[in-house]
C-alpha cells in the first residue's frame, strides 16, 4: 500500500480507533452474567450429585476453563512472538491479541471451584486411593498436593506478571509515544517466552494429563501449546473481522493482515495435527498398557465417534478451506473457519477432559446438555471480559514505532 495519498489523520480518528463510552457495556455485562450463572449451576448441580454423574459436570466446566486458559495463553506467546521477532506487521494487530490476555485475574476465581471437587478431578491427591499404588509411588516426589498448588500459584503469577507489564507498556506508549518502551518489551519477551515455555508445558500436565495419572506423554506440553495458539490466532482474526465489519479499523488493519493471520492459523493447523498424531503413533507402536489405554478410552462407545469428529473437524476441514490464497483473503469464508476453529478447540478439550469421566468398564459417557451448561460459564465469562476490554480503550497501539510498516503491509504470498 503506497502512504502517499493515505490520510493518516483520518484513519486514526477517534471514530475508527475506539468506542464510544458506553459502547457495549450491555453485551459484556450480559455475557458476564449468563457465564455466572452457568458456572454457578454447574458447581452446585455437582455438588449435590453424587457418583459419575456429578463428575461429568466438574470436568466439562474445567474442559471450558482450560480452553479459555489455552486461548489466552496462545496470545500471550504471540504478543511475545510479535515484540521479540520485531515484526512491524503486527503493530495493528497487537491489541486485539493484547485484550485476550486479560482473562488471567479471572482465571483462578473460576479455578476455586475445583479446589471442592479436587479428589474427583485428581484422584492421586485421595492418599487412601493411591497408598497401595506402586506407580504413583514412583512419581509421589512431584505428584503431591502441596507441591501441585505451590506449582499452580507459580504459573499464575508469572502469567500474569507477563501479560500485565507487556500490556502495560503498550498502554503506556499510547500515551507518551515514548519509542523505548518497545524496547522493554521486546528485552521482557526474550525471557519471557522461556518462562512461558515451561509453565505452559508443566501446567498441561499438572491440570490435565495427572487426571489420568497412569498415563504420560511427554508430547502432551506441546500439544496444550498447540490448541492455545491455534484458537488465539482464530479468535484475533474474528474480533478483526468484526470489527472490520462494524466500520472500526477502517484502512488500518486490511486484508492483508487478514490473509497474514490466515496462513499463521493454517499453519498451526498443521502443527497441531502433527503433535496430535506423532503421540498417537507413538504409543500405538510402542503399545504399553499406561499409554495406550487413554486413547483406548477414546475408542470406546460414541466417544470413537467424537475422535473421528476431531481428526476431521480440526484438521481436515480448515486444511482444505485455508489452502486456496483467495479463501485466505475473504472476509466471510475466514470469518466461518475461525468460528470453527474455535468450536473445535474447545471440543478438543472436551474430548480430552471429559472423557476423564467414565466408569471403568463401559467407558466415558456421552455429552449431553448438562456437559453445554457446565463448559459454557468459563467460556462465555471469558467472551465477557474480552468484549469489556475491546471497548474501553483505542483498538490499536497508537503510537507503536512500526505503525507505518504495519500500515503498508503487503502480501506476496
Amino acid at each position: 500500500m503506497s502512504h502517499a495519498h493515505v490520510d493518516v489523520d483520518k484513519l486514526m480518528s477517534r471514530d475508527n480507533t475506539a468506542f464510544p463510552a458506553g459502547a457495549g457495556k450491555i453485551l459484556w455485562i450480559g455475557l458476564l452474567a449468563a457465564g455466572v450463572v452457568c458456572a454457578a449451576i454447574a458447581i452446585l448441580k455437582a455438588k449435590n450429585t453424587e457418583g459419575l454423574a456429578g463428575f461429568q459436570l466438574v470436568a466439562s466446566y474445567h474442559a471450558g476453563l482450560m480452553a479459555a486458559v489455552g486461548a489466552s495463553l496462545g496470545a500471550l506467546f504471540l504478543v511475545m512472538v510479535f515484540h521479540q521477532t520485531n515484526a512491524g506487521w503486527s503493530a495493528l494487530i497487537r491489541r486485539q491479541v493484547e485484550n485476550l490476555t486479560a482473562f488471567f485475574p479471572f482465571m483462578i476465581l473460576l479455578g476455586l471451584p475445583l479446589i471442592l471437587f479436587k479428589y474427583d478431578i485428581w484422584e492421586w491427591m485421595n492418599t487412601k486411593y493411591v497408598e497401595s499404588d506402586p506407580l504413583y509411588q514412583s512419581k509421589a516426589s512431584f505428584l503431591n498436593e502441596n507441591f501441585f498448588w505451590m506449582r499452580s500459584i507459580a504459573y499464575f503469577l508469572i502469567w500474569f506478571w507477563l501479560a500485565r507489564s507487556l500490556v502495560g507498556f503498550s498502554k503506556r506508549q499510547d500515551e507518551t509515544g515514548d519509542k523505548w518502551l518497545t524496547a522493554k518489551a521486546r528485552r521482557r519477551s526474550s525471557y519471557g517466552l522461556l518462562l512461558f515455555a515451561m509453565t505452559t508445558a508443566f501446567a498441561g500436565f499438572d491440570w490435565i494429563m495427572t487426571m489420568d495419572y497412569h498415563w504420560f506423554s511427554t508430547m502432551w506440553g506441546v500439544y496444550f501449546f498447540a490448541q492455545g495458539v491455534g484458537a488465539a490466532l482464530a479468535l484475533t482474526l474474528l474480533i478483526l473481522l468484526i470489527l472490520n465489519m462494524r466500520g472500526k479499523l477502517d484502512g488500518l488493519v486490511t486484508v492483508e493482515h487478514h490473509h497474514d493471520l490466515a496462513k499463521l492459523i493454517f499453519g498451526f493447523t498443521v502443527f497441531w495435527a502433527y503433535i496430535g498424531f506423532s503421540q498417537y503413533f507413538l504409543i500405538w507402536y510402542a503399545n504399553i498398557p499406561e499409554e495406550t489405554a487413554w486413547f483406548a478410552l477414546r475408542r470406546t462407545g460414541p466417544w470413537m465417534n467424537y475422535s473421528m469428529a476431531l481428526a476431521a473437524g480440526r484438521f481436515i476441514v480448515p486444511f482444505l478451506i485455508l489452502m486456496p490464497r483467495p479463501f485466505r483473503r475473504n472476509r466471510m469464508i475466514l470469518m466461518f473457519t475461525c468460528v470453527w476453529i474455535i468450536a473445535f478447540h474447545v471440543f478438543d478439550l472436551l474430548w480430552v477432559i471429559r472423557a476423564e469421566a467414565h466408569d471403568g468398564a463401559h467407558g466415558p459417557v456421552a455429552l449431553n446438555a448438562w456437559d453445554a451448561l457446565a463448559f459454557a460459564g468459563p467460556l462465555l465469562i471469558f467472551a465477557g471480559v474480552v468484549v469489556m476490554k475491546i471497548v474501553s480503550g483505542p483498538l490499536v497501539p497508537l503510537k507503536d514505532p512500526r505503525f507505518t510498516e504495519s500500515l503498508g503491509h503487503k502480501n506476496y504470498v
